[in-house]
């Protein structure tokens, strides 16, 4: 509801909206009002085209309440406004652009270690990868690597000094401390925790790409023009790929039977099993819950992966393990741990004795997953079909298992080439 009459400071203090916001215009200078709202609050305002013409911008200002400013005082500003937007000038933008300066030489004040802290609260738990994850919760565990090498290299290298003053030199120098063990520490965190800070090229490079995912987070909230870091040049990531030959094999295989019988490693050794029978990765099997698992079918349905939730075929050889592992009605992991609603995360520690007495000391655990791949690609299974079994949402993820099919495609060239050679007529 619009009403139009003289204003008066009476008139004003005395007017009553009702439930329904109501503005009221001045009689004597066209656009200018005052707003009243239910909860009694009255705020005078502006509404005028930006010059003049139909497909001139309409503008509205709040001038200020009253009484915190008079009629007298509040009719003056909306004269001076009123004309500024018959001469064509935009007073909202004009104060829209002055809120943001005031904003920007605000934030250009913000240390790096200040900004690391805003990006932890508001980027770090949504993932940054392109495709389907793009958005989704991280896991916690990686929020936590990324605090982590924030607080012990980022920080105590370049953490007081303010955004808009790193450069990519900066960066650069903070890489190089950061291989040369500069922050490397032993520092006692928890009544049993240490924690071992190395440093070396590979975390120089994941530090290096942390900064940058923070600096470009600063120059969308427009606090820097450019990312300093973007460009900066770190060791490319290894992509080490350790298969375990067939003596390997049946030494890894010796060991496990002889310890899965010891109540101290029964249940490593059966996650161990699962992930050279299924080519998972450790925290996939280790937080595995029952509800995941179709029996009938043969397939785990895993809620959460790192590439998401995903769908992959298993053998009977793999059900069979989980079916003879006791089940926890209070817990619904199938490796449940003593912790309230925990899963077990001791495979590790089973691991590193594993692999000293099968003397393989130089495999990860995740190298089973390598070698699961390696087994398949040899059998003459396609790169689609492993990408696949290990749940790769990129084509590209299994292309680094190509050249292990070399040796299946040259059996199958000669197998075609034989079958054509019999049908070669003899000469009599």
């Amino acid at each position: 509801m619009n009403e139009k009459v003289k204003l008066t400071s009476r008139f004003i203090d005395a007017y009553e909206c009702g439930d329904k916001e109501v503005t009221v215009w001045d009689a004597a200078l066209a656009g200018f009002g005052v707003r009243f709202y239910p909860s009694g609050k009255r705020a005078f305002i502006v509404k005028k085209r930006i010059g003049s013409g139909r497909m001139a911008k309409q503008r509205k200002v709040t001038l200020g309440s009253f009484p915190t400013i008079s009629l007298v005082y509040a009719r003056r500003l909306a004269f001076e406004a009123i004309a500024k937007m018959q001469l064509g000038q935009d007073i909202v933008a004009e104060k829209e652009k002055k809120r943001k300066a005031e904003v920007r030489a605000k934030e250009a004040q913000i240390t790096v270690s200040e900004l690391a802290d805003r990006w932890l609260e508001e980027e770090a738990p949504r993932s940054r990868m392109r495709g389907a994850r793009y958005g989704t919760l991280r896991d916690p565990k990686n929020i936590a690597n990324d605090k982590g090498r924030i607080k012990r290299h980022i920080k105590p290298l370049i953490g007081n000094v303010l955004v808009t003053d790193v450069t990519t030199k900066m960066v650069e120098k903070m890489r190089d401390d950061i291989a040369r063990g500069k922050t490397a520490m032993v520092k006692k965190t928890k009544k049993r925790g240490i924690a071992k800070v190395t440093g070396g090229e590979g975390t120089a490079s994941k530090t290096v790409r942390i900064l940058s995912t923070i600096l470009g987070f600063a120059v969308r909230e427009d606090i820097i023009l450019l990312n300093p870091a973007s460009g900066v040049r770190v060791t490319p990531s290894r992509q080490v790929q350790r298969f375990l030959t067939k003596e390997e094999q049946q030494r890894l295989e010796d060991v496990l039977q002889r310890l899965e019988t010891q109540s101290t490693y029964e249940i490593g050794c059966a996650v161990i099993r699962l992930l050279m029978l299924t080519g998972c990765r450790k925290g996939e099997i280790e937080s595995l819950e029952w509800s995941e698992i179709d029996f009938q079918r043969g397939f785990i349905a895993f809620s959460k992966s790192k590439t998401g939730a995903k769908i992959i075929p298993v053998s009977k050889a793999a059900l069979k393990i989980i079916e003879n592992i006791p089940r926890l009605k209070s817990s619904k992991y199938v490796f449940w741990s003593s912790r309230i609603d925990g899963h077990y995360v001791g495979t590790p520690k089973v691991w590193s004795y594993i692999r000293k007495e099968a003397q393989i000391e130089d495999v990860r655990i995740h190298d089973l997953r390598h070698n699961f791949a390696s087994i398949a690609a040899s059998n003459g299974l396609s790169l689609p079909i492993i990408g696949a079994l290990l749940g790769h949402t990129q084509p590209s993820t299994t292309a680094r298992y190509a050249h292990l099919t070399e040796s299946s495609l040259q059996q199958a060239a000669e197998m075609i080439s034989g079958n054509l050679a019999s049908f070669k007529s003899t000469d009599s």
